[in-house]
């Protein structure tokens, strides 16, 4: 099933589903246990995700945290919610064993299928684009880059498909005094790990995607060609 980043997050910007701060309660309609979740239809229509507790069809639940995803697809499920709400803490109404842990946002969407771990590009492997930036030069200049516009060229690293309508790609380019750092960017465009591409996207900072996932530094509605091994 599709599991939410390290993650992926929620979004702090009006395209991203909202958090749902206060606490809320109901009557349990329907449950499915599937990949260490338990999925909830309560008697209003509503459907939660939490993380396995013991709950029947009839009981009254309290949750809150809650974090909303349309279009999920659960692939152990085969099905898709076209609204649900990952939530942070659920438990019986008066159960002060209510589950604390945070539901994890959903994350590699080929989980059982992985590809073999992608090498970090040495430095120097990648060339520069002309009149282009780096990912060094991105985290190094982000105050003066957010919201503009820039070009790179890196190696896609791991994607991670169809999360809140978008694909989470994971970048990285060997430059700067950190070779490892990477720079992850959204987009509808699909690639593979190991390709070699031309990005172009809009620079966003301090996003924080709520659960403790948080970029200081992300690329937006990122477009993608072939670039030059």
């Amino acid at each position: 099933m599709k599991s939410l980043i390290s993650i992926f997050v929620v979004f702090a910007f009006l395209m991203f589903p909202a958090v749902v701060p206060a606490a809320e309660t109901g009557t349990v309609a329907e449950t499915i246990d599937s990949g260490g979740y338990v999925y909830i239809r309560l008697e209003d229509g509503v459907w939660i995700a939490a993380n396995t507790f013991a709950v029947s069809k009839g009981d009254n639940i309290q949750y809150n945290g809650a974090m909303e995803m349309n279009d999920f697809h659960s692939k152990s499920l085969d099905k898709t919610f076209k609204s649900i709400l990952f939530v942070s803490e659920a438990g019986l109404v008066g159960d002060d064993s209510a589950v604390k842990t945070p539901a994890k946002l959903p994350g590699n969407a080929n989980k059982g299928a992985r590809p073999a771990a992608v090498q970090t590009p040495a430095p120097g492997e990648i060339k520069p684009l002309a009149e282009g930036k780096t990912i060094a030069d991105i985290f190094i200049e982000a105050d003066q880059l957010k919201e503009k516009m820039v070009s790179l060229n890196a190696k896609v690293i791991k994607i991670n498909k169809h999360i809140m309508g978008r694909n989470w790609i994971t970048l990285q380019d060997g430059s700067g005094p950190n070779p490892e750092t990477r720079l992850v960017a959204t987009s509808q465009a699909v690639v593979s790990p190991g390709d070699i591409v031309t990005v172009k996207g809009t620079v966003k900072t301090d996003v924080d995607l709520g659960y403790g996932y948080h970029y200081d530094v992300m690329l937006e509605e990122a477009t993608f060609s072939p670039g030059l091994e």
